[in-house]
């Protein structure tokens, strides 16, 4: 938004998040959301799904900040699958609905290795029982 009478920055977007009074530009929201995939990854395999959880969502918030690009819907694959393994005990039909969300941006990013995680990830779903397998990029 932009105050009265004030003429808008050539680099300022309404979509961005403001931050300590100024938009947090894509690339920084970018690195910040791997940044927090690292962390929440991390978290994970120390065994504090809690806090894992947590970094993935601070992740998504700054993804879903971003208009959509290539990278930001890989990360966002990652993100989200990353979360359907680790939440698969604690809340299934939210890891149902992770898997769903992450499948569907690792088959619009055309990424192979992205790809071929979620298709395992989703054929041993269907399976009947949650993956444990990592793709290559989500390490």
């Amino acid at each position: 938004m932009r105050a009265a009478g004030r003429t808008p920055h050539r680099h300022e977007h309404r979509w961005l998040p403001r931050v300590a009074g100024y938009h947090l530009g894509v690339r920084e929201l970018l690195y910040n959301a791997a940044k927090h995939f690292r962390r929440g990854k991390a978290l994970a395999e120390r065994g504090d799904v809690r806090a894992a959880m947590l970094a993935y969502q601070d992740a998504l918030s700054d993804l879903h900040a971003v208009k959509p690009q290539r990278m930001r819907d890989v990360l966002l694959a990652q993100v989200y699958l990353s979360r359907y393994q680790i939440g698969y005990a604690l809340e299934r039909s939210r890891a149902d609905s992770d898997l769903r969300v992450g499948y569907s941006y690792a088959r619009t990013t055309h990424e192979p290795s992205v790809r071929q995680w979620a298709e395992t990830l989703w054929r041993d779903r269907l399976a009947g029982a949650p993956s444990t397998r990592q793709g290559s990029d989500a390490r």
